[in-house]
């Protein structure tokens, strides 16, 4: 069972996400602040998965750069995913060095294999 973090305030994709995981026995928190990813990392506690919806989160891409990196150093998974028509979007999260940056509907096909 796998446990991940989703940034992200879009209901109807958080649901999906929520779907997902528990079709392969994990389960998804969801964040919507820097303060409560902290939280949620802690509550994890081992390496998981942290997905990042590049334009429904209501943190800045900019100040999730210093925390996304040391997770990253710490062991964790980052995915980030954008619309494909906001190519702009991912191009900015690769080049901060956002994890691994997606369109969303590739991040929906790779989903199940975070958990």
């Amino acid at each position: 069972m796998g446990v991940g973090i989703l940034i992200s305030s879009d209901l109807m994709f958080i649901s999906k996400v929520k779907e997902v995981a528990a079709a392969s026995h994990g389960e998804v928190k969801v964040v919507r602040s820097l303060e409560a990813l902290k939280g949620a990392v802690a509550d994890v506690g081992s390496p998981g998965a942290i997905m990042i919806d590049l334009e429904k989160s209501r943190i800045s891409i900019d100040s999730l750069v210093e925390p996304i990196s040391r997770l990253t150093q710490a062991g964790w998974k980052v995915v980030s995913f954008f619309s494909h028509v906001h190519e702009e979007v991912g191009a900015e999260a690769s080049r901060l060095g956002l994890g691994e940056v997606m369109p969303r509907s590739k991040f929906v096909r790779v989903l199940p294999a975070l958990f």
